[in-house]
């Protein structure tokens, strides 16, 4: 006959510390909301970073995928705070009027009467907004932690693409064209098959075949996005509450995101709620206000920037932040090769320089500049490499000009943008 099993003991320090959880529940919400207020812009300077400089994919549905979960946290944070608040609120109540409503002293009329004598007690509420504010307290580091799995996964997975880049590299092969096209499909499907069994509470893992072959990926998976601090809570929520509600949950939330993953790639001027429609994004008829350093300080331009678009003097500054991507058809168009670049001396140094100014073309008002003569500069606030020239003006007449920048590895020319101007 087999043993009737005891009830399993919860120990005294366990209880004391369930019962005063909520204060740094409390004080790691605060904290973690400052820091996850801060998070979004770094994400997009990361995101700049690698699009321009580490690979020629621009990754930017993984990043924007990110940014939209911090906001995500953001609002659970808060609406943690806000019922904690409502919490403590509950239990000063109880402790001022520890009757609570008295319904003989209201005098309402009967069907009334019983309508607030249907009420949960306090004591019922306090302990059901206890159990809903620690669960949204788990679920917001749940997705912390998810998060920051899901970056170092990346961090890793690109770190190894760009070592087998280089040692293919070194043997002639070139993986750029590659990953500039297939990279974030590549990344999408393996998130796709991700997202199935995470929806699916495991459903690879309950058959016996498939389960066989994910057991590998699942362990790997794992490893890289440190499933081990927040696994747990992910168990016990599948294990505990219905699964119609979870899937539900988890179907919402990625929606949702995805939602907020298209809304953040479109441009800032786009708006649902906008009704005017005498308006236009089109090069050369718009003041895009990321071109101009005075006015950037929400949003910058990706590739070109003056300093301002008023123009007082002789000389226009013009900044252009370099990409990776057109450093293959650069040096084929300049004749050089990629060990020409590792040289480190004056004569190398002026060879790049000499193809920056090929390639790199400069049209005021629709003439090209003959002589760019750009220079090498860092673009320190995005810590961006780039180039830097100063355009001769000063015998521009008062008015409205127009400044484009090319790219002369292809026919027709890639233009990077038009940027207009007044000179005074």
């Amino acid at each position: 006959m087999e043993p009737i099993p005891t009830k399993k003991t919860i120990p005294k320090w366990l209880k004391r510390v369930q019962q005063n959880s909520w204060e740094p529940e409390i004080l790691l919400s605060g904290l973690v909301l400052i820091g996850l207020l801060q998070l979004p812009e770094k994400i997009r300077s990361l995101s700049n970073f690698m699009r321009a400089e580490a690979l020629s994919g621009n990754l930017f549905g993984v990043f924007t995928g990110l940014e939209q979960v911090v906001y995500v946290l953001i609002l659970g944070l808060l609406v943690h705070l806000f019922l904690r608040s409502v919490w403590v609120g509950l239990i000063g109540l109880t402790y001022t009027f520890p009757k609570g409503i008295q319904t003989e002293k209201l005098g309402y009329q009967p069907q009334f009467e019983n309508k607030i004598k249907s009420l949960p007690s306090l004591e019922n509420q306090i302990i059901n907004l206890e159990k809903i504010c620690s669960s949204i307290f788990a679920t917001c580091f749940f997705l912390i932690m998810l998060i920051l799995g899901v970056m170092a996964s990346v961090t890793l997975f690109v770190a190894f693409l760009f070592v087998v880049a280089c040692l293919l590299q070194s043997f002639g092969f070139s993986m750029a064209q590659w990953m500039n096209l297939n990279i974030d499909l590549f990344l999408i499907s393996i998130f796709m098959v991700l997202v199935v069994d995470f929806i699916g509470l495991g459903i690879y893992r309950k058959n016996k075949w498939i389960a066989k072959i994910y057991y590998p990926i699942h362990r790997f998976l794992g490893w890289v996005t440190f499933s081990r601090f927040y696994r747990s809570i992910y168990y016990v929520f599948a294990s505990n509450l219905r699964k119609g509600y979870l899937i539900g949950f988890f179907v919402l939330f990625i929606a949702f995101s995805f939602l907020g993953q298209h809304r953040l790639q479109q441009a800032q001027d786009e708006s649902a709620f906008s009704f005017i429609k005498f308006y236009s994004r089109s090069a050369g008829m718009t003041l895009f206000s990321g071109h101009f350093e005075d006015r950037n300080q929400i949003w910058s331009s990706y590739i070109l920037e003056t300093p301002s678009p008023i123009v007082s003097g002789r000389f226009l500054e013009l900044r252009l932040k370099h990409q990776l991507v057109f450093e293959k058809k650069m040096m084929e168009v300049c004749g050089l090769k990629p060990d020409e670049l590792k040289d480190s001396n004056d004569q190398a140094d002026q060879n790049k320089l000499n193809c920056m100014n090929k390639v790199y073309a400069i049209f005021l008002d629709g003439e090209e500049l003959v002589n760019p003569d750009w220079l090498f500069y860092f673009h320190q606030t995005e810590n961006r490499k780039g180039l830097i020239t100063f355009v001769d003006v000063g015998d521009l007449a008062s008015g409205r000009h127009y400044l484009e920048v090319k790219v002369n590895t292809s026919t027709p020319a890639y233009s990077l943008g038009t940027i207009p101007f007044m000179k005074e």
